[in-house]
């Protein structure tokens, strides 16, 4: 029952055979308007979630509607309950996949009890550091020791002169890879378009600088201009430069040749040149200069004083894999070349003056700042221009690019830095902070023609429990949070301890998680080293991450499988799950089948922002997750059904949920509507059958599928809701929500 203060008590929990919402009467297409908002600015909205560097992170509103759903009896309103003060401590949540955190940290917001465990150790540490104790006090006095230590000498490495030969701060150094061409040995600049710096909205902001490829001066442009005139009296082309695509144009002989096997040919990464720099004025101004022989000069001096001194740098070799080969058919070998002297420099004053701190909680903290630093300040991060954050991060294609004109921040940084220690002290850290003490939800309402955000405070727990490493003898006790690093196909937990199983796993033929986790790990382990990280790299046979369908599938069911014993009898198993090919449905579907479970629902809801980089080069990007929800096999008492049956009722529940969202103005994308239809199927033809049975009926359907699918998203039909419809969808929240049309397509 709801008390008078508006929490929501232990006594409305509803884990047992009877149907809780998010198996009957969950609202998806009002919680993916939620989860849509938050999904805009993921690090300001879940900035726990953030504090480091994790891929494919799921949105927070979207687990904790999973979580009330699932503990709370169908009839419930869950857009009531999302902004409702819930106190759970009997429930006991598990996340074998921890990943960022997001289950672990919804859970402890709940007043739940939560079990977070990965095999990865750089995921543990960051939730572990971002859940556990913390004192903003302490954090502060010891950053500010390394600033007044590390941070001074650090600050000098970015010191020149600008247009007036006063002394000023360089904010960017911009380098160019260049490579001998196979055929003369001319110096080829990597240029693909000599415009480097131009604003992020270029309707109301045109101009842009460009480099003279004639005398290297910097010339000012229009973001679209054709040809320019540089003072050195010569005109070029600002798109014909020497990079196309895969290969370059020597601009001396005109041979073309493949960059990265000529780069692999010389036995080591291309060589890079300093073409601008970016400096902060005395009075505040910025200015985008040439480099002088100053700055020239004190690189060169860098170079060989950090030879002489040789501190410890991460020279552990680059594995083969799925997301390194890009950077190791470039020339790549180790994980310090990734990073130019100055940066290893001041990479390494700053890990020492960390290292050097009293050990505990703060200065763990501050190393997995440090570690989160490594993203923005390397050779491979890019410049995204003014107007925004001026670093895109390594990870913005989900693999190991190298970038051919690279941009190398002032790594501690200024008011005015982006991705620098200090910033991201800020920004990272401190967010992070604040969040733990007063945790908010994303409330969304109109705001005339637009929809817009709001803060909804004081309805979560707040955050920073009893954290454990180990399992106690005695159990756990309401509200703690116990964190492990280890394979979840074998854990210490007893048998039937868990009353929910919420996770993200991973997706079998995707992001690699250990292969990019190793470029952290590499420094963690140099600098910060932990019990958890004797092995040389994260890298572990057991990992559920495969290309290879069969072996992922046998990994992803070893997991559910000890997920199956640790989970009550009527507890369930709830995953966010999304694949484009039958092959990842069926190995999904044959990894919980296999483990004793039985499919029951299919939720689908907003993913990740749709704008992130990889979907906005995809045709038809999937814009959707779907909850997988599971029961033990023993508890599903649906009769089989025939295929044609199955698929007919799945292409019938799959049309109404398309019709929801079209009725909230979201038009799906092919593969949407293809993620929807697919996982419902799975639903239908889980009652009754063994994964080899699913495996076949699924493939013996997939033909007429295929036309049901191209049906439902060419028949849909966008529209403002009724006034009747905005009023019911409002009744649910205790502020307004927007129901504008849009599309993600």
């Amino acid at each position: 029952m709801i008390t008078e203060r508006g929490e929501v008590g232990k006594e409305r929990v509803a884990l047992g055979d009877h149907a809780c919402v998010i198996e009957d009467g969950f609202p998806f297409e009002l919680v993916s308007d939620v989860a849509e908002m938050e999904s805009w600015r993921k690090e300001l909205n879940r900035p726990i979630y953030h504090l480091h560097k994790w891929w494919a992170q799921r949105l927070g509103s979207v687990f904790r509607s999973a979580i009330i759903a699932a503990t709370m009896p169908s009839g419930s309103s869950l857009m009531d309950l999302l902004y409702k003060r819930i106190h759970l401590p009997g429930v006991v949540i598990f996340d074998p996949f921890m990943g960022s955190g997001t289950t672990v940290g919804e859970a402890v917001k709940l007043g739940c009890t939560a079990i977070g465990r990965d095999i990865n150790p750089v995921a543990h540490r960051s939730v572990h550091t971002a859940l556990g104790p913390l004192d903003r006090a302490e954090i502060h006095a010891q950053f500010k020791h390394v600033e007044a230590t590390a941070g001074r000498k650090i600050s000098q490495l970015y010191r020149s002169t600008d247009s007036s030969g006063q002394r000023c701060t360089v904010l960017y150094y911009f380098w160019v890879k260049f490579l001998p061409c196979p055929a003369c040995h001319t110096r080829v600049d990597l240029f693909s378009n000599y415009i480097f710096a131009s604003h992020a909205n270029k309707a109301r902001h045109p101009a842009a600088k460009a480099v003279c490829p004639h005398c290297s001066d910097i010339v000012e442009a229009r973001h679209d201009a054709t040809i320019l005139r540089c003072r050195c009296g010569k005109s070029f082309d600002p798109r014909a430069a020497p990079a196309r695509r895969a290969s370059a144009v020597c601009r001396s002989c005109d041979h073309e040749f493949s960059i990265a096997k000529t780069a692999l040919a010389a036995g080591h990464p291309p060589d890079h040149r300093m073409y601008a720099k970016l400096v902060l004025r005395a009075d505040g101004t910025k200015e985008y200069l040439p480099p002088s022989h100053e700055d020239l000069s004190a690189f060169e001096v860098i170079r060989k004083r950090f030879k002489e001194i040789a501190p410890a740098i991460p020279s552990v070799p680059i594995e083969h894999g799925y997301n390194t080969r890009q950077m190791l058919n470039h020339g790549y070998h180790f994980w310090h070349e990734m990073f130019n002297a100055r940066q290893l420099w001041a990479l390494t004053i700053l890990a020492k003056a960390i290292q050097d701190l009293p050990p505990g909680n703060a200065r763990e903290a501050l190393a997995v700042l440090f570690s989160g630093t490594l993203e923005f300040n390397n050779m491979f991060v890019s410049y995204k221009g003014e107007g925004t954050g001026a670093v895109r991060h390594l990870f913005a294609h989900h693999i190991l690019k190298p970038e051919r004109t690279p941009i190398e921040a002032n790594l501690w940084g200024t008011p005015k830095s982006s991705g620098a220690f200090s910033t991201l002290y800020r920004s990272r850290l401190l967010r992070a902070m604040d969040y733990r003490t007063a945790p908010f939800e994303v409330g969304v309402e109109n705001a005339g023609s637009r929809k817009s955000g709001r803060k909804v405070f004081g309805i979560s727990e707040p955050i920073g429990g009893r954290v454990l490493s180990r399992y106690p003898k005695d159990g756990l006790e309401a509200g703690d949070i116990y964190l492990s690093c280890g394979d979840s196909a074998k854990t210490d937990l007893p048998d039937r301890s868990v009353d929910l199983v919420v996770t993200d796993p991973p997706f079998f033929d995707n992001v690699h998680y250990s292969e990019l986790a190793d470029f952290f790990y590499a420094w963690q382990r140099l600098y910060f080293p932990t019990p958890e990280m004797a092995r040389p790299t994260t890298r572990r046979p057991e990992e559920v991450q495969d290309t290879n369908v069969h072996s992922f599938t046998v990994k992803l069911r070893a997991v559910f499988t000890e997920c199956h014993r640790v989970l009550k009898e009527e507890g369930l198993l709830v995953f966010s799950y999304h694949h484009s090919r039958e092959s990842g449905w069926l190995a999904v579907a044959a990894a919980a089948l296999g483990a004793q479970f039985s499919i029951v629902e299919a939720q689908p809801v907003k993913a990740e922002m749709s704008v992130a980089m990889p979907k906005s080069q995809s045709k038809q990007p999937i814009n959707l997750d779907v909850l997988i929800v599971c029961r033990k096999k023993a508890r599903d008492f649906r009769t089989r059904r025939m295929g044609a049956d199955a698929l007919s009722g799945a292409a019938a529940e799959g049309n109404s949920r398309i019709r929801r969202f079209n009725a909230t103005g979201r038009r799906l994308s092919r593969n949407d509507v293809r993620v929807v239809l697919l996982s419902l199927l799975l639903v239908e033809l889980s009652a009754g059958r063994s994964a080899d049975q699913v495996d076949q009926a699924f493939n013996a359907l997939m033909e007429p599928a295929q036309g049901l699918i191209d049906i439902a998203w060419r028949n849909q039909s966008v529209r403002a809701p009724s006034p009747e419809e905005v009023e019911g969808a409002q009744k649910e929240l205790p502020f307004q929500l927007t129901t504008l049309p849009r599309t993600t397509e």
